[in-house]
């Protein structure tokens, strides 16, 4: 149990470096999901921006990330989302929401979630 709480403890204080970090903003509407991952890899979060899928014309954008750990540090969870890029409408990636995961309902899975349900 120490262990855990050790290592709870840990990735916490690891995402709250991160979180402190400046954050870039990106336009991926020309990008590959390639590059879109390389950015959240090298960055570790970043916001993205992008034209709404229902053509509306409205430009969405949040804040993704590259780990769960990420959203853990700051009291939070992640969820998969998936953002529109040149190559494909569906390019995976994470994005952190506030408070525990309303998906975690055994206690096991504090880090992530598949929805936003």
């Amino acid at each position: 149990m120490k262990l855990f709480l050790a290592t709870a403890m840990l990735l916490a204080a690891a995402g709250s470096a991160t979180a402190q970090e400046p954050i870039n903003r990106y336009d991926i509407q020309d990008m590959t999901c390639n590059q879109v991952h390389g950015i959240l890899d090298r960055e570790g979060a970043a916001i993205l921006r992008y034209p709404s899928p229902s053509g509306s014309g409205r430009i969405l954008y949040d804040r993704y990330v590259d780990s769960p750990t990420i959203c853990f540090g700051q009291g939070g969870h992640a969820v998969q989302r998936v953002v529109p890029t040149r190559d494909t409408k569906g390019c995976p990636t994470l994005s952190c929401r506030p408070g525990p995961p309303e998906c975690d309902t055994l206690g096991f899975d504090m880090f992530y979630c598949d929805n936003d349900n």
